[in-house]
């Protein structure tokens, strides 16, 4: 994945998956080890351990999950679109080259699951928990990062494009070299250790000064 969000490669993903796929319902397929080439759309699944899951070329739209357990699942050459997954637990699962667009992801645990090629677009993620994970290429673009946690994750190849990162802990988790400028870092709960290195605007810098633990002359 180039770290420069390219909407032309996520439209030719989304066809070429929409292309491998027929529709049915989750419930016909939701006791299988196995999901491969289906496309899920406008429905709710509830009250389901799934664990050990395996989705592939999967096409998921307007899908709402209440109390959802995917642990240790893995997802590749997936879509979510308008899917409300908050609260849904991720823990420990493998993304690989997946896309969330315009999703809700408020208080979903993505806790020790590893990010391979994924783009994050225009998402709720807030009180979402991206503790211990070890990432190789994603994409934040507009989320919302509010009151979520990013503890002890490998951010060396992301990319953060307009995101909110207010009340947002950010502990153990390194910024060096990666571009905050067009991102807003108020109130932003991290360490000088974690944000040294980061590229930001110089306006952005009040947003920081906390970190100092400096009192500002009026």
């Amino acid at each position: 994945m180039n770290l420069c969000y390219d909407k032309r490669r996520g439209e030719n993903m989304r066809k070429a998956n929409l292309s491998m796929t027929e529709k049915s319902s989750l419930y016909n397929h939701i006791d299988e080890e196995l999901v491969q080439c289906i496309q899920f759309e406008n429905e709710t699944l509830t009250n389901r351990q799934e664990q050990g899951k395996e989705f592939k070329n999967c096409y998921f739209e307007n899908i709402i999950c209440e109390d959802v357990d995917f642990e240790n699942s893995y997802f590749m050459d997936i879509i979510f679109k308008n899917c409300d997954l908050s609260n849904v637990k991720f823990y420990s699962c493998l993304f690989r080259r997946v896309e969330f667009i315009n999703c809700k992801l408020m208080g979903t645990d993505f806790s020790e699951s590893v990010y391979d090629n994924v783009s994050i677009k225009d998402c709720l993620c807030r009180f979402a928990n991206f503790a211990f994970m070890k990432n190789k290429e994603v994409q934040f673009i507009n989320c919302d990062f509010q009151n979520a946690s990013i503890i002890e994750t490998n951010l060396k190849k992301t990319l953060f494009q307009e995101c909110t990162f207010h009340q947002c802990e950010v502990q153990h988790s390194s910024f060096y070299n990666i571009d905050l400028s067009n991102c807003d870092l108020s109130n932003i709960i991290t360490t000088p250790e974690d944000i040294k290195g980061a590229i930001i605007e110089s306006y952005q810098a009040s947003s920081l000064i906390h970190l100092l633990r400096v009192k500002v002359k009026e």
